[in-house]
């Protein structure tokens, strides 16, 4: 498949104190006098990588410089990395915080070194978290998704498909996304009549556990008809199929997930899965875009503020090549797009503009944006 790619060279631009996965790509611009910092537990899968890209294209449209560091899923990574970012001149950093302690630490940072700061994926409702993020004058904002709604519609696609004893890989426990999903799995199990079986929260990260784990699944629970990925589909997905392959359970037992997969295509093409809820990665440049405005002397918005990013859900192999077509191969939001969105170039442009941009987010946009 081609792929656009809107990184740039990888380059050492942190000096004296890089960490083990630490990977800064910097922006093309040499003129740019704003420098945004992200940390992500990635660069390089069908979730990680149209993050990076879309926000990449969100700074070259607006005019910043944009260094990433990875995290790998690690929270000492993770501050290390945002204590980096601020070294290397970034004047906003953003990360997906791995626990509510973490937005703590995170926020005490960013005071100390009056830098601006916000969160991707993440639902501010602790209130201890909340009141500190929201009394900081350096807060920009957090981005989140209705996760109870995405696990529950995982799990209404594999009652719809049949199913009803399930084994379920869910995200570590500690985190607001986790106690969310598992809120919406609950919610589905009691409406349908659908058990939980057994679950498994560990073994996500790698395809080869993940076909290990299915294979205990279903050594212990022989009645198991349908599998939840309710978080992580990027690394564990192909591992779930080859062993129920291998198992002659393919098709059999029916696949839910959430996020999205590379390979997802050719396996709705084999009706190998029966839905996925995902392509939630414009989160970080909206971010980038409150940020920007913000270092431009043009806030669009006084106060920080939460913000709902919207989900697509793919159901069939039409939907993947629509979403492969318009959304991956290109971006639901070109660089010129995003400059429209910096008051510095568009001086019309407002708050409730983005919010309605945000809102309206999906495929049949993006298509008739592109298509018009």
């Amino acid at each position: 498949m081609a792929r656009k790619i809107f990184k740039t060279l990888v380059t050492s631009v942190v000096t004296g104190s890089l960490v083990m996965g630490m990977c800064p790509v910097v922006a093309s611009a040499a003129d740019n006098d704003i420098k945004l910092g992200l940390s992500i537990y990635s660069t390089t899968d069908a979730t990680a990588d149209p993050m990076v890209n879309n926000m990449q294209a969100a700074c070259d449209g607006m005019g910043a410089d944009l260094v990433i560091a990875t995290d790998n899923q690690n929270l000492e990574t993770e501050i290390t990395n945002i204590e980096n970012l601020i070294a290397n001149g970034c004047e906003a950093v953003f990360c997906l915080p791995y626990s509510d302690d973490a937005i703590l630490r995170i926020a005490k940072i960013c005071e100390q070194n009056q830098v601006y700061f916000g969160f991707y994926w993440y639902d501010l409702t602790e209130e201890a978290t909340k009141k500190v993020c929201y009394d900081s004058d350096y807060f920009i904002a957090n981005i989140y998704e209705d996760d109870v709604w995405s696990a529950y519609t995982a799990m209404k696609t594999l009652n719809e498909a049949g199913s009803s004893h399930i084994g379920m890989f869910g995200l570590p426990t500690g985190r607001t996304t986790t106690t969310k999903r598992d809120e919406g799995i609950k919610q589905a199990c009691d409406e349908f009549g659908m058990e939980i079986l057994v679950e498994d929260r560990v073994n996500t990260n790698t395809s080869d556990d993940a076909a290990s784990s299915v294979e205990s699944m279903v050594s212990a629970y022989p009645d198991l008809d349908g599998i939840v990925i309710a978080g992580m589909t990027q690394t564990c997905l192909p591992g779930v199929i080859q062993s129920l392959q291998n198992l002659g359970l393919a098709g059999k037992v029916k696949v839910s997930c959430i996020d999205f997969n590379e390979n997802q295509t050719e396996y709705f093409q084999k009706e190998l899965v029966s839905g996925i809820v995902g392509g939630h990665f414009t989160g970080a440049a909206w971010l980038g875009v409150l940020a920007i405005n913000q270092l431009q002397g043009t806030p669009l918005v006084e106060e920080p503020v939460s913000i709902k990013d919207e989900f697509l859900v793919l159901q069939s192999a039409d939907d993947c090549e629509n979403y492969n077509k318009y959304l991956y191969e290109e971006l639901p939001y070109t660089a010129d797009e995003y400059a429209q969105m910096s008051q510095k170039i568009n001086p019309d442009f407002t708050y409730d503009d983005l919010m309605n941009i945000i809102s309206t987010y999906s495929i049949d946009d993006v298509i008739a944006r592109h298509n018009g």
